[in-house]
């Protein structure tokens, strides 16, 4: 079944090519898109509603995923990711609204591992990797480089991270939300270094190797007091 995007196009009497440049995507990886290899970003979705002018809401809620079941890095979950980030700096930032870049990660990974620890979901769903200031996916990085819902600022060799834009706490279950303010809550007042020393020690990170992907159920080793 031709699927959106091709639809999409089509009505509009685009090309492929066209497309693409609007894009700013080479031909072939439109081709990939259109015939489900390649997932579009939430960027590109975003383009997409400026150009067909729709709803961005619509699109993700249209967009089918040929393997019918959504991976870690599909828009809608990348909806969730951006807004389980913007959750942490809402509930974690100090008085002043800031919160460290490193803080934050720690932040995002421990209420991803906290929920699969509870129920064997994560939030987001997304791969965290063994990096120097994680564990942290890399998308995460995106995030706080790209979006416009937070804005950042360097002071003393820290980045600091503050919100532009508030959260939608709709994306998340009251389960969800309510372990994000607690951890946030138990951390608020805590010196970045705390934190970090916290998750380092944490079984997750201490089994596996320098930029190895941290699998999710190596969580439900820890102890029930060391999860969060």
């Amino acid at each position: 079944m031709m699927n959106l995007l091709t639809k999409l196009r089509k009505d509009s009497r685009m090309s492929q090519e066209d497309l693409a440049n609007k894009l700013n995507l080479s031909r072939p990886t439109l081709v990939s898109i259109e015939k489900g290899d390649r997932d579009l970003t939430i960027s590109e979705l975003k383009t997409l509603a400026l150009i067909f002018d729709l709803p961005l809401e619509f699109l993700i809620s249209e967009m089918e995923h040929p393997k019918g079941e959504l991976p870690a890095t599909h828009p809608s979950n990348w909806i969730k990711f951006l807004n389980l980030v913007l959750a942490c700096i809402k509930y974690g930032a100090g008085e002043d609204g800031k919160i460290t870049k490193t803080k934050l990660a720690k932040l995002v990974y421990l209420s991803d591992f906290a929920h699969y620890y509870r129920t064997l979901k994560p939030i987001s769903g997304f791969e965290y990797k063994k990096l120097a200031n994680g564990p942290v996916p890399i998308e995460f990085f995106e995030v706080i480089d790209t979006n416009e819902s937070l804005t950042t600022e360097n002071k003393g060799g820290a980045i600091l991270i503050s919100l532009i834009e508030q959260p939608s706490e709709s994306a998340f279950t009251k389960e969800e939300l309510d372990l994000i303010k607690a951890i946030c809550k138990k951390w608020k007042h805590k010196k970045t270094q705390e934190i970090v020393e916290f998750t380092h020690k944490q079984i997750p990170w201490s089994v596996c190797k320098d930029r190895e992907a941290i699998p999710y159920e190596l969580i439900n080793m820890e102890e029930p007091e060391n999860i969060f």
